[in-house]
């Protein structure tokens, strides 16, 4: 598991460096020596999408993603550990129906190419499935240590 765990993150990291690097030569080209690049914003957009589902993923491995516990925080613990659980569980579900919308759409939009590059939707529309179903199955292990730590009575 921790390797997967490295793997999600270089596999972050890397096309953010990539999209630095990227926009630096960009500039360079276009101010410098007046020649602009036009691939450059097509394939910002498509490094930009799957950074963001790729961090996501980290995120909520890390479990760093928004909360408001203003309410949860006045409970018990074994209830707030059992409403995380259930909070877990629903957007897990949500996200797995989210997934399999998504990969509906990406499958639908395969052969539809961007302009400059010529890469296929698909490979843009697929990060949106892949990221909600490695997040949806970090909740679903999260609500198991959750209740785990419920019914056990110790801390997750």
């Amino acid at each position: 598991m921790k390797l997967f765990e490295k793997l999600i993150e270089w596999l972050a990291a890397v096309p953010l460096f990539i999209l630095l690097a990227m926009f630096n030569i960009a500039v360079v080209m276009r101010y410098w020596m007046h020649q602009p690049l036009q691939w450059t914003e097509e394939m910002a957009g498509l490094l930009m999408i799957w950074i963001v589902m790729l961090g996501s993923i980290a995120a909520e491995r890390s479990n760093q993603h928004l909360a408001i516990p203003m309410l949860v925080d006045l409970l018990s613990e074994k209830l707030r550990e059992i409403i995380n659980a259930v909070v877990s569980i629903l957007s897990g579900l949500f996200l797995l129906y989210v997934s399999y919308a998504g990969y509906k759409l990406s499958v639908a939009a395969q052969f539809k190419v961007t302009d400059v590059l010529r890469v296929s939707y698909y490979w843009i529309d697929i990060a949106v499935p892949v990221g909600f179903v490695i997040i949806a199955l970090y909740m679903f292990a999260g609500a198991f240590k959750s209740l785990r730590a419920a019914f056990a009575g110790g801390k997750a």
